[in-house]
């Protein structure tokens, strides 16, 4: 998984097709995930649930930034997980 802070985006190739999560921030505390897609040529492999843990454990990480998210698939990763739900902002 690479990330592009420049493009606010972490991407995954596979077989030449990309799998990616984007995410804003929307001040310098909090970064909100927008969306994960991963196109059903490649999906069923657990890359959007890779996408999304690498996007909050990077945002954790800096202990600096919140998550938010208005993507169904992370909020319900996110919800499922008592570690992450702590830093929700």
């Amino acid at each position: 998984i690479t990330h592009d802070a420049e493009r606010q985006r972490y991407s995954v190739l596979i077989d030449g097709v990309e799998a990616y999560l984007t995410y804003e921030t929307p001040s310098p505390s909090i970064r909100h995930i927008t969306h994960t897609i991963v196109p059903k040529s490649i999906g069923g492999r657990g890359l959007g649930q890779r996408l999304v843990t690498r996007a909050v454990e990077d945002a954790i990480m800096t202990n600096a930034q919140q998550i938010s998210s208005s993507c169904w698939f992370a909020t319900k990763l996110i919800d499922k997980n008592p570690d992450w739900k702590k830093h929700l902002a």
